[in-house]
């Protein structure tokens, strides 16, 4: 094997593994924030399919200074409604390449959680209530879901699922989740 053509393939390696060890990195090497909401939590390095659609969908991504809602009849309707509207109307399909999408015809969870969150912005639900959080399924497998942070408690929305469950009933342990800032993610 020639030198130059090594030299491209240790670099191609090299790149992939820290790209790779992206998400790791946020827990492994934690940097500690002082939250006024949430106490002492860690940071996490944003999901780079995240900081893609944030650049190309800045509107989706502004920041609010609510983080959370009140929770009331109507809104927990609005929440039912929405999830299993966006749940019917998304077929499921695995991303070949990790982009995440508003409104498609298919697509894989982080399509459901961003579908699901501007439906509910659009209808007056402030956005920094509306959390993207990473956990894994009961199978073991990454997963992404809408987590709605209300005065009684933390609510999911999940494409697996159309019923809107308690964080606590859902069994989800959050890995890492976006703050009232989607660009900025806390470690779970």
């Amino acid at each position: 094997m020639n030198t130059k053509f090594a030299a491209i393939a240790t670099g191609l390696t090299m790149a992939v593994t820290v790209f790779s060890a992206g998400s790791a990195f946020g827990y492994a090497n934690p940097r500690s924030v002082v939250s006024a909401e949430l106490g002492t939590q860690y940071a996490a390095i944003t999901p780079l399919a995240m900081q893609f659609f944030c650049a190309k969908n800045k509107s989706e991504c502004a920041s609010s200074s609510r983080g959370q809602v009140t929770m009331s009849p109507n809104l927990m309707a609005m929440l039912k409604t929405t999830n299993i509207q966006v749940n019917r109307a998304i077929r499921p399909k695995r991303d070949l390449a990790d982009v995440w999408e508003l409104n498609p015809k298919s697509g894989d969870c982080e399509d459901y959680v961003l579908s699901k969150r501007s439906a509910l912005i659009r209808q007056g639900v402030a956005a920094g209530a509306l959390r993207i959080a990473y956990t894994h399924t009961r199978r073991g497998e990454p997963h992404a879901v809408l987590v709605v942070k209300t005065s009684q408690g933390d609510f999911v929305l999940d494409n697996m699922n159309n019923t809107v469950k308690t964080l606590r009933a859902s069994g989800y342990i959050i890995r890492s989740m976006s703050s009232k800032n989607p660009n900025r993610w806390v470690a779970g």
